[in-house]
């Protein structure tokens, strides 16, 4: 008989349905068709409830892990997604999926796979730190330099920078490889690392940083001169090349692009104060820019140089200024200057 508003007791259910019991069973089966099947059932229902297919990850990391499978692409995809989903179901699958892209670094699945590994980072990344050194040998053995892998560096940089200081000679390959499409993610990770303790291993990356200054897209160009800033903070002499490019950067419509170009050059001048010649002018500028992170490294520069010219616009800025900080470093500079 028929229930009020539903279907009749005992008709099946359409083909289409995911009944998360049979899928289960079938990926549980040794039937190749059967897990197949049961894996093509998952990735259909991913767009619509990924939800429901959260209890597939232990049967498809053990898939995953099966060599004579011959659908590890679409096992690797529905990772992925799930990972999007909720990245505690699918970081313990971590290993595994790190053990299958080592032994498989060229294979499809593992595109697939390394966008997993990018999720899970990005919220996990104590999973996938002790794998750092393994996945940037996947992603210098894959053909162009995978930037779903490079995304899994970045996204580690953000909570451990210390654990890509020996991903940094792929990385620079990578940057100077395409660094329209690299360049963001490198840039980032690789300034992270400047701004720890861990020592840098080289500096090569900084040759293709420099040529980036003046590039039209704005996040290319801000991880450009965000990079050089954070090199500076421990090798001034690494970034003094890059000074006229900086003083440019300084009139840039962008107002990240002008306030990471003043830190830049204002920790150059710190350790290289023949370098402020050249910036001075556009630095005297600067000390009446909207942005304040702008003003306040302006200030420190021309501090750092004893720039006489500044001191009536200093003693300003250290009195009248809005911004606590800006009156504080315009203060320090001041001093200098007073001191000179």
């Amino acid at each position: 008989m028929d229930g009020e508003g539903g279907r009749t007791v005992g008709t099946p259910q359409s083909d289409d349905a995911f009944e998360l019991p049979a899928v289960l069973a079938r990926l549980d089966t040794d039937d190749r068709d059967e897990q197949r099947a049961a894996v093509a059932a998952v990735r259909d229902t991913l767009a619509d409830d990924p939800a429901v297919c959260l209890p597939t990850v232990p049967k498809l990391r053990r898939l995953l892990g099966d060599a004579d499978v011959d659908f590890h692409e679409e096992v690797a995809y529905c990772l992925a997604e799930l990972a999007t989903e909720s990245t505690a179901d699918v970081a313990p699958s971590t290993d595994e999926i790190v053990a299958f892209a080592v032994e498989n670094p060229e294979r499809p699945a593992t595109a697939e796979l390394l966008r997993c590994l990018a999720t899970i980072t990005a919220d996990q990344p104590s999973a996938v730190v002790d794998h750092a050194d393994a996945i940037a040998d996947v992603i210098d053995r894959r053909s162009g330099y995978d930037h779903r892998g490079l995304k899994i560096f970045q996204q580690l940089s953000a909570a451990q920078p210390g654990a890509i200081q020996s991903a940094v000679p792929l990385l620079t390959a990578a940057l100077e490889d395409d660094p329209e499409r690299h360049g963001v993610a490198v840039l980032s990770a690789v300034g992270r690392l400047a701004r720890s303790e861990t020592p840098l291993p080289t500096l090569e990356f900084v040759d293709p940083a420099l040529e980036l200054v003046d590039h039209d897209a704005v996040p290319l160009r801000r991880n450009a001169v965000g990079c050089l800033a954070d090199v500076a903070r421990r090798t001034p002499t690494a970034v003094e090349p890059a000074v006229p490019a900086l003083a440019t950067a300084l009139e840039h419509d962008d107002g990240e692009t002008r306030a990471n170009a003043a830190v830049a050059i204002a920790r150059v001048t710190a350790e290289l104060t023949s370098v402020l010649e050249p910036v001075r002018e556009p630095l005297l500028e600067r000390l009446d820019d909207d942005h304040d992170r702008v003003r306040a490294n302006a200030a420190v520069a021309l501090g750092h140089g004893r720039v006489d010219a500044a001191a009536d616009r200093l003693s300003t800025l250290a009195h009248e200024d809005p911004n606590p900080d800006v009156r504080e470093r315009a203060s320090w500079a001041l001093d200098q200057v007073s001191s000179a």
